[in-house]
Protein backbone atom coordinates (compact mmCIF):
# COMPACT_ATOMS: atom_id res chain seq x y z
CA UNK A 1 0.00 0.00 0.00
CA UNK A 2 1.64 3.54 -1.26
CA UNK A 3 2.53 5.90 1.74
CA UNK A 4 0.48 8.87 1.72
CA UNK A 5 2.57 12.01 2.18
CA UNK A 6 0.98 14.05 5.39
CA UNK A 7 1.10 17.95 3.92
CA UNK A 8 3.59 19.83 6.32
CA UNK A 9 2.88 22.46 8.84
CA UNK A 10 4.28 25.89 7.22
CA UNK A 11 5.20 29.03 8.01
CA UNK A 12 4.35 32.21 5.87
CA UNK A 13 6.73 34.74 6.17
CA UNK A 14 4.93 37.31 5.14
CA UNK A 15 1.84 37.81 7.42
CA UNK A 16 3.93 35.25 10.45
CA UNK A 17 1.38 32.80 10.25
CA UNK A 18 1.33 28.90 9.97
CA UNK A 19 -0.07 27.31 6.90
CA UNK A 20 -1.03 24.10 4.90
CA UNK A 21 -1.43 23.79 1.38
CA UNK A 22 -3.88 21.21 0.35
CA UNK A 23 -4.93 20.44 -3.06
CA UNK A 24 -3.04 23.61 -4.06
CA UNK A 25 -5.00 25.36 -1.22
CA UNK A 26 -3.63 27.27 1.36
CA UNK A 27 -5.02 27.57 4.50
CA UNK A 28 -3.99 29.68 7.20
CA UNK A 29 -4.12 28.43 10.80
CA UNK A 30 -2.88 31.19 13.02
CA UNK A 31 0.45 32.65 14.60
CA UNK A 32 3.70 30.11 13.62
CA UNK A 33 4.24 27.86 16.23
CA UNK A 34 0.97 28.90 18.57
CA UNK A 35 -0.90 25.88 20.19
CA UNK A 36 -3.66 26.86 18.24
CA UNK A 37 -2.33 27.03 15.15
CA UNK A 38 -1.51 23.16 15.74
CA UNK A 39 -4.09 22.21 16.80
CA UNK A 40 -5.98 23.58 14.02
CA UNK A 41 -3.68 21.74 11.80
CA UNK A 42 -3.82 18.25 13.61
CA UNK A 43 -7.89 19.06 13.06
CA UNK A 44 -7.67 19.89 8.91
CA UNK A 45 -4.87 16.51 8.57
CA UNK A 46 -7.42 14.47 10.48
CA UNK A 47 -10.29 15.98 8.24
CA UNK A 48 -8.32 15.92 4.85
CA UNK A 49 -6.92 12.11 5.39
CA UNK A 50 -10.73 10.88 5.96
CA UNK A 51 -11.59 12.03 3.21
CA UNK A 52 -9.31 10.10 0.97
CA UNK A 53 -7.09 13.30 0.88
CA UNK A 54 -9.54 15.17 -0.82
CA UNK A 55 -10.91 19.09 0.99
CA UNK A 56 -14.18 18.75 2.31
CA UNK A 57 -17.11 20.60 1.05
CA UNK A 58 -17.27 22.14 4.89
CA UNK A 59 -13.45 23.63 3.91
CA UNK A 60 -14.51 25.03 0.87
CA UNK A 61 -14.53 29.15 1.75
CA UNK A 62 -17.44 31.18 -0.03
CA UNK A 63 -14.65 34.19 -1.74
CA UNK A 64 -16.37 37.45 -0.03
CA UNK A 65 -17.26 40.22 -2.64
CA UNK A 66 -15.55 43.55 -2.99
CA UNK A 67 -18.24 45.53 -1.56
CA UNK A 68 -18.54 43.05 1.44
CA UNK A 69 -14.69 43.05 2.00
CA UNK A 70 -14.81 47.41 2.11
CA UNK A 71 -18.07 47.16 4.15
CA UNK A 72 -16.42 45.52 7.10
CA UNK A 73 -13.22 47.09 7.03
CA UNK A 74 -15.36 50.66 7.01
CA UNK A 75 -16.60 49.26 10.31
CA UNK A 76 -13.32 48.55 11.71
CA UNK A 77 -11.78 51.92 10.41
CA UNK A 78 -14.96 53.99 12.40
CA UNK A 79 -13.93 52.48 15.52
CA UNK A 80 -10.07 52.72 14.85
CA UNK A 81 -9.63 56.04 13.96
CA UNK A 82 -11.27 58.10 16.96
CA UNK A 83 -10.32 61.12 18.51
CA UNK A 84 -10.03 61.09 22.47
CA UNK A 85 -13.55 63.14 22.06
CA UNK A 86 -15.02 60.36 20.55
CA UNK A 87 -15.52 61.13 16.69
CA UNK A 88 -13.96 59.69 13.72
CA UNK A 89 -10.83 61.54 12.73
CA UNK A 90 -9.65 62.60 9.25
CA UNK A 91 -8.40 59.27 8.63
CA UNK A 92 -11.82 57.36 8.80
CA UNK A 93 -12.75 59.99 6.17
CA UNK A 94 -9.45 59.03 3.64
CA UNK A 95 -10.66 55.38 4.33
CA UNK A 96 -14.62 56.40 3.03
CA UNK A 97 -13.09 58.18 -0.21
CA UNK A 98 -10.93 55.25 -0.93
CA UNK A 99 -13.76 52.55 -0.67
CA UNK A 100 -15.96 54.82 -2.83
CA UNK A 101 -14.64 53.46 -6.37
CA UNK A 102 -13.55 50.30 -4.79
CA UNK A 103 -17.41 50.05 -4.64
CA UNK A 104 -19.14 51.38 -7.25
CA UNK A 105 -16.79 50.19 -9.90
CA UNK A 106 -15.90 46.47 -8.30
CA UNK A 107 -19.17 46.03 -5.82
CA UNK A 108 -20.04 42.12 -6.52
CA UNK A 109 -16.94 40.84 -8.03
CA UNK A 110 -14.84 38.67 -6.03
CA UNK A 111 -11.84 40.18 -4.27
CA UNK A 112 -9.42 37.87 -6.11
CA UNK A 113 -10.77 39.73 -8.99
CA UNK A 114 -9.14 42.85 -7.80
CA UNK A 115 -5.86 42.69 -9.34
CA UNK A 116 -2.72 45.28 -9.71
CA UNK A 117 -4.31 46.43 -13.03
CA UNK A 118 -7.96 47.09 -11.34
CA UNK A 119 -6.10 49.40 -8.73
CA UNK A 120 -3.97 51.18 -11.23
CA UNK A 121 -7.37 51.69 -13.44
CA UNK A 122 -9.03 53.36 -10.22
CA UNK A 123 -5.48 55.11 -9.64
CA UNK A 124 -5.88 56.29 -13.18
CA UNK A 125 -9.15 57.71 -12.88
CA UNK A 126 -8.45 59.91 -9.56
CA UNK A 127 -5.28 61.39 -12.10
CA UNK A 128 -8.20 62.15 -14.40
CA UNK A 129 -10.31 63.86 -11.75
CA UNK A 130 -7.05 66.35 -11.39
CA UNK A 131 -6.22 64.48 -7.86
CA UNK A 132 -3.06 65.33 -6.27
CA UNK A 133 0.22 62.64 -6.86
CA UNK A 134 0.50 62.24 -2.88
CA UNK A 135 -3.39 61.76 -2.39
CA UNK A 136 -3.85 59.34 -4.91
CA UNK A 137 -0.74 57.54 -3.37
CA UNK A 138 -2.40 57.58 0.33
CA UNK A 139 -5.93 56.29 -1.45
CA UNK A 140 -4.41 53.47 -2.86
CA UNK A 141 -2.38 52.41 0.21
CA UNK A 142 -6.01 52.46 1.83
CA UNK A 143 -7.17 50.25 -0.73
CA UNK A 144 -4.37 47.79 0.10
CA UNK A 145 -4.92 48.38 3.53
CA UNK A 146 -8.43 47.18 3.06
CA UNK A 147 -7.59 43.54 1.63
CA UNK A 148 -4.54 43.41 4.22
CA UNK A 149 -6.79 43.53 6.74
CA UNK A 150 -9.07 40.88 4.94
CA UNK A 151 -6.07 39.11 5.05
CA UNK A 152 -5.79 39.84 8.39
CA UNK A 153 -9.09 38.15 9.67
CA UNK A 154 -8.85 35.64 7.02
CA UNK A 155 -10.87 36.40 4.50
CA UNK A 156 -9.13 36.98 1.64
CA UNK A 157 -5.71 35.12 0.72
CA UNK A 158 -2.70 36.56 1.51
CA UNK A 159 -1.25 36.34 -2.58
CA UNK A 160 -4.21 39.35 -3.37
CA UNK A 161 -2.48 41.69 -0.99
CA UNK A 162 0.55 40.53 -2.06
CA UNK A 163 0.04 40.93 -6.11
CA UNK A 164 -1.73 44.69 -5.08
CA UNK A 165 1.39 45.66 -2.85
CA UNK A 166 3.80 45.09 -5.78
CA UNK A 167 2.01 48.49 -7.46
CA UNK A 168 4.53 51.13 -6.65
CA UNK A 169 3.86 54.57 -5.93
CA UNK A 170 3.36 57.29 -8.34
CA UNK A 171 6.78 59.19 -8.15
CA UNK A 172 7.08 62.65 -8.61
CA UNK A 173 7.83 63.63 -12.46
CA UNK A 174 6.82 60.63 -13.80
CA UNK A 175 3.47 60.61 -14.28
CA UNK A 176 0.30 63.08 -15.18
CA UNK A 177 -0.82 63.42 -11.76
CA UNK A 178 -0.21 66.83 -10.17
CA UNK A 179 1.87 67.79 -7.23
CA UNK A 180 0.64 69.76 -4.16
CA UNK A 181 1.42 73.95 -4.91
CA UNK A 182 4.90 74.87 -3.07
CA UNK A 183 4.52 77.44 -0.09
CA UNK A 184 6.92 79.40 -0.22
CA UNK A 185 8.22 80.21 3.44
CA UNK A 186 7.33 83.64 5.03
CA UNK A 187 9.52 86.56 5.16
CA UNK A 188 10.66 87.92 8.04
CA UNK A 189 8.60 91.06 7.97
CA UNK A 190 5.32 88.86 7.22
CA UNK A 191 6.14 86.44 10.32
CA UNK A 192 7.06 89.31 12.77
CA UNK A 193 3.37 90.66 11.91
CA UNK A 194 1.64 87.33 12.53
CA UNK A 195 3.24 87.19 15.86
CA UNK A 196 2.49 89.92 16.75
CA UNK A 197 -1.59 89.14 15.56
CA UNK A 198 -0.88 85.67 17.49
CA UNK A 199 0.29 87.71 20.83
CA UNK A 200 -2.75 90.23 20.27
CA UNK A 201 -0.53 93.58 19.65
CA UNK A 202 -1.34 93.84 16.33
CA UNK A 203 -4.58 93.22 13.68
CA UNK A 204 -3.62 91.91 10.08
CA UNK A 205 -3.57 93.49 7.29
CA UNK A 206 -6.74 94.67 5.36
Amino acid sequence: MPKTNVPSYLRHKATDQAIVILRGKMFYLGKYKSKESRAKYNELIAEFLANNCKLPPTRTRKEITVDDLALKFLEWAEGYYVAPNGKPTASYGHCQIAMKPFIQHYDKKAVSEFGPLSLKWIRDKWIEQGLARKTINQWCAIIKQAVKWGVENELVDVEIFQALDAVTNLKAGRTKAREYRDIPPVDDETFAQMCAVISGHSHPPS
